[in-house]
């Protein structure tokens, strides 16, 4: 049996969904656990680190690996993981070398290159905020450098990639849905909703056509939204 320890509103909303697309395309089964974040901090539960280390979301657990090795986290891995082992007819997974190539490289880009300055502009915003009174005009000002000189630009830099490819092909590896939309899923719609996709037409119909998947409306049905 799998178990998926999912966060709410985090990137394990990506591994709810490719099992939900693998329960549709073979019937797998597995058992979904979900936790609230920490109403003061906003993080994980402290319990998520009884079951791995890092304790972050996702988790997946699968019993039918050997003793010591079930535990596997980081949602990359996660993905390789379900599409080698359950993914038997590789409609999840890309076939040529071309496609491989693509498909790993945005399964590596979306958490490598998109995210961080997402991320780093998410934890600015929120400590600017939480300054004390005095110095909040400097921690403004400095948040504000930090995006003109470092952040926007890596940020527009990687949605022009992401533009560009996806208006020569419907999908990330190509003509076909593979684990590489699952996982660039979640960083798009982060940027959607921190910096906007103004101009982005091939995007955002990538975006609709994600959300338009039997697999991602039955994802949002059982935890929710992304964001």
């Amino acid at each position: 049996m799998i178990t998926l320890y999912h966060l709410e509103k985090s990137r394990s909303f990506r591994i709810v969904w490719l099992l939900e697309e693998l329960k549709l395309a073979y019937g797998l089964d597995y058992q979904l656990i979900s936790h609230q974040r920490d109403e003061r901090t906003y993080l994980a539960p402290k319990s998520f680190k009884n079951i791995h280390p890092m304790g972050k979301a996702p988790i997946l657990v699968d019993d039918s690996l050997p003793d010591g090795e079930q535990v596997l986290a980081e949602s990359a891995l996660i993905i390789e993981y379900l599409l080698k082992t359950y993914d038997s007819e590789q409609r999840f997974y890309p076939t040529g070398a071309k496609a491989w190539r693509d498909y790993t490289f945005w399964l590596h880009f979306a958490e490598g290159s998109l995210m961080p300055p997402l991320v780093m502009g998410l934890i600015l915003t929120k400590a600017s905020q939480k300054a004390p009174l005095l110095v909040r005009p400097i921690a403004r000002k400095l948040k504000s450098g930090i995006d003109q000189m470092i952040l926007s630009n890596n940020i527009s830099s990687a949605l022009a990639l992401v533009e560009e490819t996806l208006s020569r092909s419907p999908w990330f590896a190509g003509d076909a849905f593979t684990g590489a939309d699952v996982q660039m899923y979640f960083a798009i719609a982060a940027a959607r909703q921190r910096v906007g996709l103004a101009g982005m037409s091939a995007t955002t119909a990538w975006l609709e056509r994600c959300e338009s998947r039997a697999g991602f409306i039955n994802t949002v049905a059982k935890v929710g939204t992304v964001f």
